[in-house]
């Protein structure tokens, strides 16, 4: 599993009290779980940046592989007592072309400023990429060690990324699980929030309005398996009546095991007519 697949099928088990089927129609195909008749894709909430004409990506396409490098590189530098240790950040933005080329130059800028003992930040700009080097205050057994990184076209919480991300999450799995909408009951699009996770609130967004196509709802969860929000409000309400009928038809036959999926089906049957 993705992990984004392992924390929603933690709050799953937590929410409806059973395990979800785990690709119920097979390896790599939609959906991620069901449980009785209802199927969960399960999709990260990113930031989007947008390109002229209209094309997007996660801002984690650029960030994650860019900083990873960068790491990499500068941790090979070795450490001196001399040279002390150097704390390092990064901000960056778009277009990034040849970041391979950008993140050996900067490194090698690096390792010149750290072999000169300078005890004055220095700003290196290459490609599209600022390395800020701060000289720590005391030497702490590594030449570099990462501050902060920053991608300069990313937004803040007051503004319309929220939203937009959810909208283009909910049109990509929309477009990804039309063609086998019909072998489910409903649909429920379960995004784990890495925007801003824990701090949002329903009323931070307002109303969505959102097309949710062949979905019933939209489920947003942070990475403690939390939830954090609904679309609609209270959509998930029917698979907690389902789950309550469910142990009700389980303790009429004397709480025999070995029925759990036929108590769904039917307590969903019957909430669902």
């Amino acid at each position: 599993m993705k992990p984004e697949e392992r924390i929603a099928s933690e709050f799953l088990k937590k929410h409806f009290g059973k395990v979800p089927t785990y690709e119920p129609l097979g390896q790599s195909t939609p959906p991620d779980f069901s449980i009785g008749g209802t199927a969960f894709e399960v999709r990260r909430l990113n930031q989007r940046y947008f390109h002229e004409g209209g094309a997007n990506e996660g801002l984690e396409q650029i960030d994650i592989p860019l900083n990873l490098a960068l790491r990499r590189e500068l941790s090979r530098i070795p450490f001196s007592a001399q040279g002390g240790t150097v704390l390092w950040g990064s901000r960056f933005r778009r277009p990034l072309t040849n970041m391979t080329n950008v993140v050996n130059q900067l490194a090698q800028a690096a390792r010149q400023y750290y072999s000169g003992a300078s005890r004055e930040p220095k700003e290196i700009v290459i490609g599209g990429v600022t390395l800020d080097l701060f000289p720590a205050g005391e030497p702490l057994g590594k030449a570099m060690i990462l501050g902060y990184r920053g991608d300069e076209d990313s937004g803040g919480i007051f503004s319309d990324i929220y939203p937009t991300s959810i909208r283009l999450a909910l049109e990509d799995k929309i477009d990804k699980t039309k063609g086998i909408a019909g072998k489910f009951d409903r649909w429920v699009l379960v995004l784990v929030d890495e925007i801003l996770p824990t701090m949002m609130e329903p009323s931070d967004l307002g109303p969505l309005h959102m097309n949710l196509g062949h979905f019933r709802s939209v489920v947003i969860i942070n990475p403690d398996a939390s939830l954090a929000l609904e679309y609609p409000e209270g959509s998930l309400k029917l698979h907690e009546e389902i789950q309550r009928r469910a142990y009700e038809l389980y303790e009429k036959r004397g709480r025999a095991h070995g029925h759990d999926l036929d108590d769904w089906l039917k307590a969903e049957a019957e909430l669902s007519s």
